[in-house]
């Protein structure tokens, strides 16, 4: 039986492990950008939310605003919150509240 001695080039050798170290790099990488990218996904769907919840109040208020400005809301305010009545009205006090 011969033994056969096999002849290792530093070289080969070298280039080999600096590529496979170079393959799992990348792998390693990749695998971290899809868990940031999944993470930033989840986020974006929260920011979503947020802004279309923002944007129903938005609506409300612009509603409000533009209800506000009609002479029947005016005088409505003007006679609950502050107290004016037209000239010449009579105002009845229930005196039981």
């Amino acid at each position: 039986m011969q033994t056969r001695k096999i002849k290792v080039n530093p070289k080969k050798l070298l280039t080999r492990g600096l590529l496979c170290v170079l393959i799992l790099y990348i792998f390693i990488l990749f695998v971290s950008q899809q868990f940031s990218f999944a993470r930033l996904a989840k986020e974006e769907k929260g920011y979503d939310k947020q802004i279309e919840e923002a944007q129903k109040v938005h609506d409300v208020l612009e509603a409000e605003k533009e209800a506000s400005s009609s002479p029947e809301v005016v005088e409505r305010v003007a006679r609950d919150k502050l107290g004016f009545m037209k000239p010449n009205e009579k105002v009845f006090i229930d005196s039981k509240k």
